[in-house]
């Protein structure tokens, strides 16, 4: 883990998951095998594998520190998570709380979560499972969530509700930070 300065604030990159394959045809959908490889050639095996030709993709999230404030940005994909279409984020273990820890942060020492948006592989550690309940992760941070985008899902959430929303990330990973009471939604401006 590297650490950069940028004045005053401290700045580090925390791994959830590293070089997960995605298909390239989701995100491109309209590329051919043709320019997929000549990528692939173009950046190397480090972003897609050569075989398969998926990107290798990266969730982490920043770790930023003030003089008064700890900030996490994004929160990744999570543990414990029931993703059964992302076989690389279902029911997974992996190690992002010790590295935040090696890192010099503590859970409890987060004073601000801020989701820059509501997608599954940005609020997975908002929340953990502790004896069957999804329980906020970071007990004395402030979610910093926008109004709009809280909207916008609740409202898919309401519209469908047997259908997860966000490969189920609004119910497992922010309903419980709003129910908690520790979500801050700026209204939109």
């Amino acid at each position: 883990m590297r650490e950069i300065s940028i004045g005053r604030f401290k700045i580090a990159r925390i791994v959830d998951l590293d070089d997960a394959p995605f298909s390239a045809r989701v995100v491109y959908p309209d590329s051919t095998t043709e320019i997929i490889r000549a990528a692939q050639r173009r950046l190397g095996a480090r972003f897609i594998d050569p075989a398969s030709l998926d990107l290798l993709l990266s969730f982490h999230c920043y770790v930023v520190r003030t003089e008064r404030h700890t900030i996490l940005v994004d929160t990744c994909v999570g543990n414990d998570k029931h993703r059964p279409t992302r076989p690389a984020w279902n029911h997974r273990q992996g190690p992002f709380l010790d590295r935040l820890r090696r890192a010099g942060v503590a859970p409890e020492d987060v004073d601000f979560v801020m989701c820059t948006h509501l997608h599954a592989d940005h609020v997975g550690w908002n929340t953990r499972l502790v004896e069957g309940r999804w329980v906020t992760t970071f007990p004395k941070a402030q979610y910093l969530i926008a109004e709009t985008e809280y909207r916008f899902w609740l409202g898919e959430h309401e519209s469908r509700p047997s259908v997860p929303v966000t490969y189920g990330s609004f119910e497992d990973s922010v309903l419980p930070v709003v129910t908690s009471g520790q979500a801050v939604r700026p209204a939109k401006r």
